[in-house]
């Protein structure tokens, strides 16, 4: 039989980690942006990590907001011809579920581990 060395920790079973849930992000705009505003603090995560989040979020945004002044301006500079074919708008609701989705799979560009830790505390608080 082995011997437990002295000293050291007992091994321990892996914790489940929490995966932020799509319906949570979007349905809980208040708790998302803590969440967010708490992983943009964390010093565990790399200042490179965090630019492409938020620089990949803000772009989203501004194709969002202003779709159509970004759309006028790149179609007609540099697709003349065939932007007057390919500019069909989408419904407005389906654009805000898309980010909602892409805002969630972008959350994979951070640990795991810790959007797992800011998430329980951030969306499970309220519920214990």
């Amino acid at each position: 039989m082995p011997q437990q060395l002295t000293g050291y920790p007992a091994p321990q079973a892996p914790r489940k980690m929490a995966r932020p849930k799509r319906l949570d992000i979007f349905l809980h705009m208040i708790k998302t942006s803590r969440l967010l505003g708490a992983l943009g603090k964390d010093g565990r995560i790399s200042i490179a990590r965090k630019v492409f989040f938020f620089g990949a979020i803000l772009a989203l945004l501004l194709i969002l907001l202003f779709p159509d002044a970004l759309d006028e301006a790149f179609l007609s500079l540099v697709m003349p011809i065939v932007g007057t074919v390919l500019g069909v708008p989408l419904d407005a609701g389906f654009d805000w579920i898309a980010f909602a989705l892409a805002v969630v799979s972008l959350l994979r560009i951070f640990p795991a581990p810790i959007v797992s830790e800011h998430y329980e505390r951030v969306f499970r608080k309220a519920r214990a």
